[in-house]
């Protein structure tokens, strides 16, 4: 296992491995694991092409299709999918993992118990796995391969000071947690510092493992950007959104407008259901009119989970133009892009005691370095209208006008 602090060139060097192993074990049978297939073709695949690109003679001699090298040799190379029926069976030299830490998922799993070494290799067959550190409790395999390494293993003395190798039986492992590399400077670590959330920070860039849910933003940030007061919103666009439960969770109503580059909070409520009750949607309505009838409202955006019929309704009564808020992809992106913007501080706030208290009530899980979710602290803790705030935020910057 070769766990390394990101761009520190895993992907290189396991490229460089199976290419080795190609060349030099005729008929040899490599394939390389990713995620999702589109992974697997990016990472260690691609940077292999790409050397055969770069290479004439490699270029003349190896042929290069869709998902798969084929060497002169008779070696072959193979991009895999995840799919442990269909990929179970092989008898491999060698098999390649590219970034262990996401595979999460029963699938990945189950396809790393079947992808065992062949017994018929006689010991000369290996998996390789490239990765840097994972969450805690979620990446299952890559966990035990951890404790079975650098907890339950020896560390090796290799003749180099600070090397963080380690073994267990047949077991080789690198898991470095320092900066080696001429390219990781002090400048690059600080630009990155300020892009992501300090959980991301540690495991990508200081390899140690990490909880996926952290503090949504310090309380600091989101104080810093309330302002004693806002320019009027004139006839500039609003967005509306609505974030809804029925029993449990409030309804959350935010609405924002943006000047140039700075998103500005011009109303936040919550609406919470009485005890043992629900929230009266008739209140929500009242209240979604008026504000539609003081500003201009281009869209409002609702999880349609609850509110589909609510939101259906009010727009053939010509209320407003509604459109759904997918809570898959886009609320990744919203709710990261609100943790940039409050961050960066082109967002404006009046103190709305509502919107501060959702605010301090979340956490956030992460999903990769580019995508976050809001969600809550406790159970008792409501969230609604910081949700609602990340898909007012995301539709106004998508706006054009």
């Amino acid at each position: 296992m070769w766990s390394d602090l990101k761009k520190s060139a895993k992907t290189t060097i396991a490229a460089a491995v199976a290419a080795y192993v190609a060349f030099t074990k005729p008929n040899a049978r490599i394939r390389f694991v990713g995620n999702d297939l589109k992974q697997a073709d990016s990472r260690v695949f691609n940077a292999l092409t790409t050397a055969i690109d770069l290479n004439p003679q490699w270029k003349s001699e190896i042929t290069v299709r869709q998902h798969t090298l084929i060497f002169p040799n008779g070696s072959i190379i193979e991009s895999v999918p995840v799919d442990p029926a269909g990929e179970a069976g092989g008898n491999d030299d060698m098999i390649e993992w590219t970034e262990l830490w996401a595979a999460t998922h029963k699938a990945h799993v189950k396809l790393w118990n079947e992808l065992t070494l062949s017994p018929t290799k006689f010991g000369e067959s290996f998996r390789w796995v490239d990765t840097y550190a994972g969450y805690s409790g979620e990446s299952e395999v890559l966990e035990s391969l951890y404790k079975l390494a650098v907890i339950d293993g020896q560390p090796l003395d290799l003749g180099l000071a600070g090397l963080e190798v380690f073994s267990n039986r047949r077991f080789f492992c690198l898991w470095n947690t320092k900066p080696l590399l001429s390219w990781l400077t002090p400048e690059y670590y600080a630009q990155e510092a300020a892009m992501l959330t300090d959980n991301e920070f540690r495991r990508l860039h200081k390899n140690e493992w990490v909880s996926s849910s952290e503090t949504f933003v310090p309380l600091e940030w989101w104080t810093a950007c309330k302002v004693a007061s806002m320019p009027p919103v004139e006839r500039n666009p609003v967005v509306i959104a609505l974030d809804a439960g029925i029993s449990d969770d409030a309804f959350a109503m935010v609405a924002v407008s943006r000047e140039n580059k700075q998103v500005r909070v011009r109303y936040a409520k919550a609406w919470r259901p009485p005890k043992d009750g629900q929230v009266d949607f008739r209140n929500v309505e009242t209240e979604l009119k008026r504000l539609v009838g003081i500003y201009n409202v281009a869209e409002v955006c609702y999880d349609p989970y609850q509110l589909h019929d609510f939101c259906k309704r009010l727009q053939r009564d010509g209320v407003a133009f509604f459109k759904e808020f997918s809570q898959g992809t886009d609320r990744l992106i919203a709710d990261k892009s609100l943790y940039d913007m409050i961050r960066d501080r082109t967002i404006e706030h009046d103190g709305n005691a509502e919107l501060t208290e959702h605010i301090q009530n979340a956490n956030a899980k992460t999903e990769g370095d580019k995508a976050m979710r809001i969600v809550k602290r406790s159970a008792s803790g409501k969230i609604d209208c910081a949700v609602a705030l990340s898909m007012a935020n995301y539709r106004i910057c998508k706006l054009v006008w």
